[in-house]
């Protein structure tokens, strides 16, 4: 069966899933400008209380808002097949997330958005991996995406454990954004570039 082309609008939304590139190099030309900033030992969140934190709720603002539009173009790709609700309603919550981190910079909200931002991203990944092991043509991304939403766990764990005891928290917490957001740039691209789910 032929299937339809994607329209341009539809296009637009799956782009949303590059957001993460733009993230990244955001808060880390902030973290390279903001004064007396460690981007090893201090989480992302921490620039919002430099004198470039306004720069830092802004790039968390624009990114919770481009997953959304990610998870919008997910349940256009999904239509009903398998996880066509799932999958784009915790894709959303991610973004949700995301934006509360801008907006509630003190905790417990920020942790509460933080925990809200990851625990979804990680359902995602799983989501998916369910989706890909029933699917021929994407079987291969199966083990791929449990790696990753594993990786990012582990990488997660180690930050708990860093930011108390004073370790390289910052550090293990981009490693786990960076994973995640190559995992993202590769599918993106893949969809892009002509598969469809």
């Amino acid at each position: 069966m032929e299937v339809a082309p994607r329209s341009s609008g539809h296009t637009l939304l799956l782009t949303a899933g590059f957001a993460g590139v733009f993230f990244i190099l955001t808060f880390v030309v902030l973290g390279v400008l903001a004064p007396n900033y460690s981007s090893v030992r201090e989480t992302i969140s921490s620039l919002e209380f430099t004198s470039l934190g306004t720069g830092q709720r802004i790039n968390f603002f624009v990114f919770g808002l481009l997953l959304c539009a990610f998870g919008a173009g997910l349940r256009r790709e999904l239509k009903h097949g398998r996880g066509a609700l799932f999958i784009p309603f915790f894709q959303v919550l991610s973004g949700v997330g995301v934006i509360g981190d801008a907006i509630f910079i003190h905790p417990p909200l920020h942790l509460v958005c933080d925990l809200v931002a990851f625990n979804s991203t990680l359902l995602v990944l799983f989501g998916f991996a369910w989706l890909f092991h029933q699917n021929a043509l994407w079987k291969n991304w199966t083990a791929y995406t449990i790696a990753t939403a594993l990786l990012m766990t582990a990488l997660l764990t180690a930050f708990g454990f860093a930011n108390h005891a004073g370790g390289p928290a910052g550090l293990m917490e981009k490693l786990a954004t960076l994973v995640r957001t190559v995992w993202s740039v590769l599918f993106t691209g893949k969809l892009l570039l002509g598969s469809r789910l």
